[in-house]
């Protein structure tokens, strides 16, 4: 796969699944920003993890553990193979759990470049290339005033020009899983976070006490993504 002229945003999934497209798919110099806290992440992490439902379909049969009728199957990433272990050993991780630390995060960066992994025989010609990637990036503007298009504008081109500059090819993902709290607040029953509207500008209010809508215009947080990134769905991102 050569590397996307354009950035491109997932579709809403599990954090496991997207920690696999980035082993998958990258090399070095590749950056994981987690848009929250460190311990917030591992929770989710975690959950994903105790997750029964099936395995990701896209996965490699050879990624996949041996199992027998009286041992559960554990999930791939919890299987210490040497290729995980170096794959995953060439990814450089960081936490932003605010909107200016993401910003000055993007604004300093300067990626790695001292090592770089070694070739797979397992792996295809031009199936690996250097990411930066980010997960939460729309879902951290949500407790913030520039929870809006906006403000969206101005944090997405922040990081267009940084992977930019630095060779990288962007990826952006969040989250399918909503949990019904208040954080979550506006992306309705679908569960696909880019599909909530926001305000066009930022510092844009709420009225109508609890059915609370936004004052003025809005706009689906895809529309805003669209004009940066192209949309894919794993398995389907060549």
């Amino acid at each position: 796969m050569p590397v996307p002229c354009t950035p491109i945003a997932l579709a809403p999934l599990v954090c496991t699944e997207f920690i696999k497209f980035i082993l998958r798919h990258h090399t070095t110099p590749t950056i994981l920003l987690i848009c929250s806290s460190r311990e917030a992440f591992l929770q989710e992490l975690q959950a994903s993890l105790n997750d029964p439902s099936p395995q990701d379909p896209t996965a490699d049969s050879k990624d996949e553990p041996s199992t027998n009728d009286n041992h559960p199957a554990l999930h791939p990433l919890l299987v210490p193979t040497i290729h995980l272990i170096a794959k995953s050993r060439s990814v450089n991780l960081a936490f932003v759990p605010t909107l200016p630390h993401l910003r000055a995060y993007l604004a300093t960066y300067i990626p790695n470049v001292e090592s770089e992994p070694s070739p797979s025989a397992a792996t295809k010609p031009g199936s690996q290339y250097p990411m930066l990637a980010i997960w939460g990036l729309a879902n951290l503007h949500r407790s913030t005033a520039e929870h809006s298009a906006q403000g969206l504008s101005r944090s997405l081109a922040a990081a267009v020009e940084t992977a930019k500059l630095n060779g990288q090819s962007l990826v952006l993902a969040e989250s399918s899983v909503v949990d019904g709290g208040v954080e979550n607040e506006g992306i309705g029953n679908s569960g696909n976070p880019w599909k909530e509207q926001v305000p066009l500008l930022s510092g844009s209010v709420r009225f109508g006490g609890e059915d609370r809508m936004w004052a003025g215009k809005t706009v689906a947080i895809e529309r805003v993504v669209r004009r940066w990134c192209r949309f894919v769905t794993i398995g389907d991102e060549a």
